[in-house]
């Protein structure tokens, strides 16, 4: 049988490429080979999100409701792990029905390219005018002397029990999620990092969610080597330390599909080169975690696919320009939100949430909102760190990926009271606007 596209993937990219193309009236087959969702649904963002949320409640109930003057409280039970695990099923299958509603083909089974035309799966011969690759990633297993007695990223996020004592070994992305996660819901926690933690993060970011860790009880190692694991301990420069369960969140790499020699394509370690369009050659296209970016995350898995469907399409006024940037959010209490590059930006103003009415109301008021402008006073940077930060972000993607002025920011009549206020007010803020913050006698806030 023939088809317009075949995608490889049914994850987050594969999915939404899939649905729009059969939307549009494309004969399209979604080949997965294991679960329909990829890393995100089930390895990564729902099950650590799902995590956090809970974790959240347990650690902030009593301190919410004595500031709110309740008498509350909130007990952990183990069918947590199954409510869990519901969620990852129901989005897994969500995933596949929306190709299938939209009008595309699904099959599980692995997926061989055996020519520039052809794939096999499931002993059958399957044509195609086009291609899409979108097979994700997958946690890269470091070089270590006995990793082998230690488990995943993605197996950490989906334990169906608490260990009594966890060794984490990374200080990226997964690793302080995972870190805090598992120190809030009652584990002893150590968190090894070649360097500091959070690297690619500004260093007010990394200073915060350091401080948060080690509230929660996390023993944050930086700037250490492993040399070995061994009988349950891992072997550092600085000593050992004893874990029930180890865990490495060292990276993830591409995973390709089988038989990619075939197509002579450009790889390298990070992934599969493309140009603007997520385009390889006429007919083959790569999207999501597999090919070679900076941001891998879940939305950008989804823009890439929306570029690459559009391209497909012939419709690309749609496509926003090649420096359009992503947001990042860490899944920490409390959360983070970073869009654009701090570098670029000449001046900063900050807005404490302890300022906003909104945060006050609800007595959640840690964190600020921190907007950076270039020499043209055109917004380059947002950096959101408190509640709500999944949230606050996108608004400021907006503004960065639209190169808002800061005047115009800081007169747009936002919601009072809302947390969102707080970006509005840090852009009165390089105006001297910023009237609902105190400011001492000698102009110092």
């Amino acid at each position: 049988m023939k088809y317009d596209i075949v995608v490889i993937g049914g994850g987050t990219a594969g999915y939404v490429a899939g649905s729009i193309l059969a939307r549009k009236g494309k004969k399209v087959l979604v080949i997965e080979k294991e679960k329909f969702g990829g890393v995100c649904v089930n390895f990564g963002c729902v099950p650590s999100i799902f995590l956090f949320d809970v974790t959240f409640l347990l650690n902030r109930f009593k301190e919410i409701a004595y500031y709110l003057g309740l008498d509350g409280e909130i007990e952990y039970k183990d069918l947590l792990f199954s409510k869990r695990n519901e969620i990852i099923n129901y989005l897994s299958n969500a995933g596949r029905r929306l190709i299938e509603d939209s009008g595309g083909e699904t099959e599980l089974g692995e997926a061989e390219i055996i020519s520039r035309s052809e794939v096999k799966v499931n002993k059958r011969i399957v044509e195609f005018d086009k291609l899409i690759i979108a097979t994700g990633s997958k946690p890269l297993i470091p070089n270590i002397d006995g990793i082998e007695d230690a488990i995943s990223e993605d197996d950490a996020v989906n334990l169906n029990s608490i260990p009594s004592s966890m060794v984490i070994i990374g200080g990226g992305y997964a690793g302080v999620e995972i870190a805090q996660i598992y120190s809030r819901l009652g584990s002893q926690v150590t968190l090894l990092s070649r360097s500091e933690i959070l690297p690619t993060f500004p260093e007010d970011v990394r200073s915060v969610v350091k401080d948060s860790l080690e509230f929660d009880g996390v023993n944050v190692v930086e700037n250490t080597r492993i040399v070995k694991l061994r009988d349950g301990k891992v072997i550092t420069e600085k000593g050992e330390i004893e874990g029930n369960v180890i865990v490495y969140a060292t990276g993830r790499r591409p995973q390709l599909p089988k038989g990619i020699e075939k197509l002579g394509l450009e790889i390298n370690e990070c992934g599969i080169i493309v140009d603007k369009y997520k385009q390889i050659r006429d007919n083959v296209y790569a999207i999501g975690d597999v090919i070679d970016k900076e941001r891998k995350t879940a939305h950008s898995a989804m823009f890439d696919a929306l570029v690459a469907s559009l391209h497909i399409l012939k419709e690309t006024t749609f496509i926003p320009p090649d420096n359009f940037k992503i947001p990042v959010v860490l899944y920490t209490d409390p959360q983070v939100g970073v869009i654009g590059d701090h570098k670029e930006a000449k001046k900063f103003s900050v807005f404490p949430f302890a300022a906003t009415t909104r945060a006050i109301i609800n007595g959640i008021k840690d964190g600020y909102v921190k907007i950076g402008i270039n020499e043209r006073n055109e917004i380059v940077f947002g950096e959101v760190i408190g509640d709500k930060a999944e949230d606050l972000i996108n608004i400021l993607t907006l503004v960065v990926n639209n190169r808002m002025r800061i005047e115009s920011l800081a007169l747009m009549p936002f919601v009072h009271p809302s947390l969102s206020e707080a970006i509005v007010n840090a852009a009165k803020g390089f105006f001297d606007l910023d009237v609902d913050r105190y400011k001492s006698k000698d102009g110092k806030t």
